[in-house]
């Protein structure tokens, strides 16, 4: 909300693409960015200045939990405590960043459960 207490509109993005890290064989943290995604109506890479609007991540492994967080990766070694700031991923996760009072990221992070894990991030884009 803004300092008016009036909710800014809510969009789904100009720009949608998805990002498959099935075949990332680790469990290290890993940065995204729009230019690691590729525009599903024009084929086309998607550029690196759109900021991140909502976010659907989906991973084949309900057992063991894999993490996404809203901001670049310290290190590949990043930790998923709690007091990490990390959002545990079991199975699937979705969310609105139009919703957040921060602005919207430009990059972000995931790490998988396992290596061999299924994992697919889409995510929609607006012009930061």
């Amino acid at each position: 909300m803004n300092k008016l207490k009036q909710q800014a509109p809510i969009t789904t993005g100009s720009f949608i693409g998805s990002y498959n890290a099935s075949s990332i064989n680790d469990t290290d943290w890993h940065d995204l960015t729009a230019s690691d995604f590729y525009d599903i109506n024009l084929g086309t890479q998607l550029s690196s200045d759109l900021t991140f609007s909502n976010i659907a991540v989906y991973s084949n492994n309900s057992s063991s939990l894999s993490y996404v967080k809203f901001r670049a990766r310290v290190g590949a070694g990043d930790g998923v405590a709690n007091t990490d700031a990390v959002i545990p991923v079991a199975s699937s996760f979705t969310y609105d960043l139009h919703t957040l009072e921060a602005s919207n990221p430009l990059t972000i992070a995931y790490k998988k459960a396992n290596g061999s894990d299924t994992f697919t991030i889409i995510a929609s884009f607006v012009r930061a």
